[in-house]
């Protein structure tokens, strides 16, 4: 797995090893990235052209405002054929439909129009619309993930990208010292060879056996997966209703099933279950916050109307910045009926985490870290991270199903709506 992200972008990301302090996330982020990208066959010229998916990950963590995936996804797009100019600016009409749908995606909240999502279907198949959105939404789970933890951009990736990127106004920021030195010249990476190829190859048996053990008996289709998440987290979560691919699917119902598995948990599922009701009640997404009230019935039934409604005033606060005292809150969240002061410190840094960038000070971890272990605090960003991405293909789906509403009731004019 580590040699084939070495090959795509170039360097073994400093996220793998803090993922593996929550052996599920490692895994997570190892099911969602060649699944998500439809990798290896996508370098193989299948699936939506790769230039256009490198553009779509990068227009993505720009909005996100996470400086360590623009530099990857700056470099991954221009391994994968994209032209310099694209990235910087000077985009054809392919090209900027689709840098456009990634911004809007990327957005708190998605700003997303229908005429976007239109555009979009008539530059491309059913099948690579879904790669591209898939793409964005992968990008939703590592610009969270990476900017939330704060994670440190690799040296190379600054010498191959740093001097081009930095005329777009881009800076490492958080991801580097600050007195970090930027080429004046940037080394580009090369384009993709017959020896890229050639090294993917030689990794891809061995990981397809990886995958399959983890996936094993885990369905890769709809309403199957449906069912199977319904009998394992007390949620069908539907958005797997709206993909095609298969392997797709497969992933995303094991990375669902692991993450609220209460044997693998760290952090402990109440936390979890509240967490995600606080990032969507942030992002202002109210169907994700009735799913989260869902799987807490199932997952965390000692969870009622007299926590969550105050879990949701405070979870509304404009910014982190706003709470006066964090050992106040840690102290009145504790209180909630079925909270312990874990669960507090987690719905706290869940708070600061769900801002987009990321809100978290030094004065926030002192607060809370006697009380959650580092395996608990990546657990938690890695679901936090898993939220987004939900929350990034959501806003697409959504705004397709009112146009193929519309569509329908335009084909059918005297039919009842």
């Amino acid at each position: 797995m580590l040699e084939l992200v070495k090959t795509l972008i170039g360097v073994i990301p400093n996220c793998d090893p803090l993922l593996e302090i929550w052996p599920i996330g490692f895994r997570t982020y190892n099911l969602l990235v060649p699944n998500c990208l439809n990798l290896p066959f996508s370098l193989f010229g299948l699936g939506a052209p790769k230039h256009l998916v490198g553009l779509a990950m990068y227009a993505s963590s720009r909005v996100a405002a996470c400086a360590y995936c623009s530099a990857h996804t700056f470099a991954f797009a221009l391994r994968r054929g994209a032209k310099p100019a694209s990235l910087t600016g000077y985009r054809d009409l392919r090209e900027e439909v689709v840098f456009t749908v990634a911004e809007a995606m990327a957005r708190v909240p998605s700003d997303l129009t229908t005429s976007q999502c239109v555009a979009l279907t008539e530059h491309f198949s059913t099948e690579d619309v879904e790669w591209i959105v898939l793409s964005i939404g992968l990008m939703g789970f590592l610009n969270k993930f990476m900017d939330a933890l704060g994670v440190e951009l690799e040296s190379k990736s600054i010498n191959e990208v740093g001097a081009l990127l930095t005329l777009t106004g881009w800076s490492p920021g958080q991801h580097a010292e600050v007195d970090v030195k930027i080429p004046n010249e940037s080394v580009l990476p090369k384009k993709d060879s017959l020896g890229t190829y050639f090294r993917v190859l030689q990794q891809v048996p061995s990981a397809i056996r990886l995958e399959q053990h983890w996936t094993t008996d885990v369905p890769n289709q709809w309403p199957e997966a449906g069912v199977f998440l319904e009998k394992h987290t007390g949620h069908s979560f539907p958005i797997l209703s709206h993909l095609r691919h298969k392997r797709v699917i497969r992933a995303l119902t094991t990375v669902l099933r692991d993450n609220l598995d209460s044997e693998q948990s760290e952090v402990g599922l109440t936390a979890k279950c509240l967490a995600g009701f606080v990032y969507a009640t942030v992002v202002k997404n109210k169907t994700s916050e009735q799913e989260a009230r869902l799987i807490a019935g199932r997952l965390a039934p000692s969870l009622d109307e007299t926590t969550f409604d105050p879990i949701s005033r405070f979870a509304a606060k404009p910014s982190v910045e706003d709470i006066s005292s964090y050992q106040q809150t840690l102290l009145d969240l504790s209180e909630l009926p079925g909270m312990s002061k874990r669960d507090a410190a987690a719905i706290l840094l869940a708070r600061a985490a769900s801002s987009s960038p990321a809100r978290i000070d030094p004065k926030l971890l002192r607060d809370i870290s006697p009380l959650l272990t580092p395996a608990s605090i990546v657990e938690l960003i890695v679901w936090l991270s898993v939220q987004q991405l939900l929350q990034r293909l959501g806003s697409f789906y959504a705004v397709t199903k009112v146009y193929e509403v519309q569509a329908e009731c335009q084909a059918t004019p005297n039919r009842t709506t």
